[in-house]
């Protein structure tokens, strides 16, 4: 596996020359190496994988983004499948991609601010409200709480029983019984 550190530059001419020799993109990525070492140049950089079917050989570019925002020319032109990667890095990231034909947010709404996938976003930004859930639905028995466990009547899935003997969730037609119930009761609703 051969593996290349370029800057934004060099990458329009490299991806020329990899397209004309036979190499297929599988995949395009934003980096950002906000606490990473490694590499000259700016903060962001995209790596892209490349596979050569014939040789069955793999890739891997490194193209480093330079200014603010961090830039860097559009593949769209020479494989189409970059579109959407590219638009991702842009979304969540924020590289913006030169020449692109429809740079625009992929993943978020248009109006949200900022890029969560920079290692310097603040986390907490979106509120998070928890929702009790519902009791939940068993497929069989014993995988239900009993009725002790549960602090009501269950049936024998699990769900809390309403009025009349029959489950919350309407599931009389699987023959529930009540826990507790004698033989002779589970006959009169079968």
């Amino acid at each position: 596996m051969e593996t290349k550190w370029v800057d934004a530059g060099a990458w329009p001419d490299l991806a020329r020359s990899l397209t004309e020799d036979g190499w297929w993109l599988a995949d395009l990525c934003g980096v950002d190496r906000l606490t990473l070492t490694r590499g000259e140049g700016g903060r962001f950089e995209i790596v892209a994988q490349f596979l050569h079917r014939k040789r069955r050989e793999r890739a891997t570019v490194h193209v480093a983004a330079a200014g603010d925002p961090p830039a860097i020319p559009s593949i769209v032109e020479l494989w189409p499948s970059a579109d959407f990667m590219e638009r991702e890095a842009f979304d969540l990231m924020g590289i913006v991609f030169e020449g692109h034909p429809n740079l625009t947010r992929i993943m978020l709404p248009d109006d949200w601010e900022g890029h969560p996938l920079r290692k310097d976003y603040g986390v907490g930004k979106v509120p998070i409200e928890f929702i009790p859930q519902p009791f939940l639905q068993f497929d069989s028995p014993h995988q239900q709480p009993n009725s002790q466990e549960a602090g009501v009547a269950v049936d024998r899935l699990g769900q809390p029983e309403i009025e009349g003997g029959q489950a919350a969730g309407g599931l009389s037609h699987f023959g529930d019984t009540k826990i507790g119930a004698s033989p002779e009761e589970d006959e009169d609703h079968s």
